[in-house]
C-alpha cells in the first residue's frame, strides 16, 4: 500500500479531522456550520507541515476552501 507523502520531507502524512469552527473560510461563505477541518498532516516531528483538503460539517458534508486559502494547486 502506498501512502501519501510530505512534499516538503518525503515522511508519511496522516488524515487529521479538528474542530475550528471556521466555516467562514469556506466557499459556502460564513453561516452554514462547517467547522470540522480535514487535514493531511506531516508524520516528521521537525517538518510537521499541515496541508488543509476542506471542512465538513457533518459525515459526507465537505465543503471546499475558498482558492486564495488553498495550499496546492
Amino acid at each position: 500500500m502506498q501512502k501519501l507523502k510530505c512534499p516538503s520531507c518525503n515522511s508519511n502524512l496522516k488524515l487529521n479531522i479538528g474542530y475550528t469552527g471556521c466555516d467562514w473560510n469556506t466557499k459556502k461563505g460564513e453561516g452554514p456550520g462547517y467547522g470540522w477541518e480535514v487535514s493531511l498532516e506531516c508524520t516528521n516531528e521537525d517538518c510537521r507541515n499541515m496541508y488543509t483538503i476542506g471542512m465538513m460539517k457533518e459525515c459526507f458534508h465537505l465543503a471546499e476552501m475558498k482558492d486564495e486559502l488553498k495550499c496546492v494547486e
